[in-house]
């Protein structure tokens, strides 16, 4: 397995570069640019999953998976999505139901032979190539170089930002800890359509944190973390920041009812996140 860890600067040049060349790849971008951004809610559940569903993950326009649950490659695959086609793994954070689906995902790859670009996997610094080589050496990749993934990681502090094709991220902390309460580095999601400036803001899990507003301020989606967070603060934050829309994910059906009420006696403007439905953000230029 040819792996890579590169610096940020190395990646936006290398984002560039790679863009130049995507042919087919960025004309289809292109299409879908014209109409927004495309978020699929691939999970939708809690840090256990409900029977038949799966933890809280998302996929932007087909290409961009953020964080993979417990079986994020088997879900794609349900609702209608080739995980071949995966140009990058962005995780929020390093709890176990946030990656605990990529050494699946990177044998699914490995195996069916995924070609392109190496695939960008982009988190944290702290924990992110410790993650990343447990995976691999989980699969026993040595053993079997048949499965190996050409992968890139892109390792971020909050503050960071970074290109893919097509899209441009920011970057901010959530506030989130361990069991024991150990502050865990978490990072917040802005993503921006370079076509047409559609943009959704997507939190990964947090604990009520008011500086998400002025991140979020003024965007059509944000997509918040409903179980680390009460329903209503979620909510205030939505209306702090004047989105166009709220989406309330990781969360247990028995809950589901409860705090979509309470979250929009706050901000009427809001939803539960259900599996399989996409997600449209309208362009805004």
């Amino acid at each position: 397995m040819r792996t890579t860890k590169i610096t940020r600067r190395q990646f936006s040049r290398g984002a560039a570069i790679v863009a130049a060349g995507m042919g087919s790849c960025l004309k289809a971008g292109a299409e879908e640019g014209r109409t927004g951004m495309n978020i699929t809610i691939i999970g939708d559940s809690t840090c256990i999953p409900d029977v038949g569903r799966e933890s809280a993950c998302l996929l932007i326009d087909g290409k961009h998976l953020v964080d993979t649950g417990w079986c994020a490659a088997q879900k794609m695959r349900q609702y209608g999505f080739d995980p071949l086609s995966l140009q990058s793994i962005i995780l929020t954070h390093f709890h176990h139901d946030h990656y605990i689906g990529l050494p699946q995902l990177l044998f699914f790859i490995g195996l069916r032979k995924r070609r392109g670009p190496p695939l960008k996997i982009i988190g944290p610094d702290k924990h992110l190539e410790q993650v990343v080589n447990m995976a691999v050496a989980f699969l026993q990749t040595p053993r079997f170089p048949e499965i190996a993934v050409d992968y890139e990681l892109v390792p971020l502090e909050a503050g960071d930002g970074f290109e893919l094709p097509g899209l441009q991220f920011e970057t901010t902390a959530a506030k989130h800890v361990s069991g024991k309460h150990v502050p865990e580095q978490a990072l917040v999601y802005r993503a921006t359509s370079k076509h047409t400036g559609a943009s959704a803001v997507l939190t990964g899990d947090t604990s009520y944190h008011p500086p998400i507003a002025e991140f979020a301020k003024g965007v059509p989606l944000l997509i918040h973390d409903g179980a680390h967070t009460a329903a209503k603060d979620a909510a205030e934050i939505a209306k702090k920041a004047a989105v166009g829309r709220l989406v309330l994910i990781h969360y247990s059906q028995s809950r589901a009812a409860r705090i979509l009420a309470e979250a929009k006696a706050v901000f009427p403007n809001t939803e539960l996140a259900r599996e399989g439905n996409t997600l449209k953000v309208p362009a805004v230029r």
